[in-house]
């Protein structure tokens, strides 16, 4: 009778599983009421989204963004070369209609477009103030020259209006001025002499405003002066005598003629102001002929604004 022929396993010496079981042990008991098993994390509970709140959200802050944007950022700088002619400046801020030189002039002509055209002048702790030394004195009442005022009476003196029934005009430094608006408009101070065109011209590039600033002047050294720190200047002198080729050189980009002269102007290089303009439609005209803007102590008369005060 043949014997009974061991497994694969048994022939081959091995006598465990691979779980390390004999392969002769009894299987483990399971215990039927046992329910014991890995346990599964919780889920947690879907967060709700609430759309219409964020929605409201966003644009709260979007609109915030804006303002904070018209608050504090960039804002355009109103230059020289932006100007669109014509252009028109108010000579000592428009002398024939508010206090000269005062506050309330230069923050009107702003207002309604104008370029404030101060006179600059120094006073004797040499404070630079816009005031034309040759009216000032009388203007503000004063019993002694501007440049044996201080910077405390100048500021203690009125100006007195150029029309009957209007108020006097508060005094302003050019350094208030310059923060008043600058970067809103395009000065054109006159400056006759070196003394007041080195601290005059400090201010400007403190304010980072020499592409917004035409210093008019017929002193070559101011007008040099004025070149040399990037700043226009327009030549004010006698320009019969001289010639677009004599100006530039000499640091000049720009000169003011009377309107019956403009024509020999227009044609060169530098930019052409008229003075004595009757009207509008005079203006447009030389405008249409080349020239940028006028000078006028009345800027009214020359280009009537559009806006509306109340």
């Amino acid at each position: 009778m043949s014997k009974k022929k061991p497994s694969r396993k048994q022939r081959s010496g091995i006598d465990k599983d691979r779980y390390g079981r004999g392969l002769t042990d009894p299987l483990p008991a399971v215990d039927p009421e046992s329910n014991e098993r890995t346990p599964v994390p919780d889920r947690p509970e879907p967060k709700k989204f609430y759309a219409p709140l964020w929605a409201g959200g966003i644009v709260v802050l979007l609109v915030l963004g804006v303002f904070l944007f018209n608050v504090f950022g960039s804002k355009d700088q109103l230059t020289v070369d932006s100007l669109n002619p014509p252009a028109v400046a108010a000579l000592d801020g428009g002398s024939a209609v508010y206090p000269a030189n005062s506050k309330i002039a230069f923050t009107e002509n702003v207002k309604f477009g104008y370029l404030p055209a101060p006179t600059l002048t120094a006073l004797g702790d040499g404070t630079i103030v816009a005031a034309n030394p040759e009216t000032a004195t009388e203007q503000m009442g004063l019993k002694k020259d501007l440049d044996e005022v201080t910077v405390d009476e100048f500021r203690d003196a009125s100006i007195t209006p150029p029309r009957k029934d209007t108020q006097a005009g508060e005094t302003i430094t050019w350094d208030d001025l310059v923060g008043e608006v600058g970067g809103d408009t395009v000065f054109l101070p006159a400056i006759d002499s070196a003394e007041v065109a080195e601290p005059a011209l400090k201010t400007i590039a403190e304010a980072g405003l020499e592409e917004s600033t035409i210093v008019r002047t017929d002193d070559a050294e101011v007008a040099r002066a004025a070149a040399d720190a990037g700043v226009d200047a327009m030549f004010t002198g006698d320009y019969s005598g001289s010639s677009p080729e004599d100006l530039g050189p000499a640091g000049y980009t720009a000169v003011a003629v009377k309107a019956d002269a403009a024509a020999d102007w227009t044609e060169s290089d530098l930019a052409v102001w008229v003075t004595g303009v009757k009207d509008k439609k005079e203006l447009e005209t030389l405008a249409d002929a080349g020239a940028v803007g006028a000078l006028s102590t009345n800027p009214y008369k020359v280009l009537p604004s559009e806006v509306k005060s109340d």
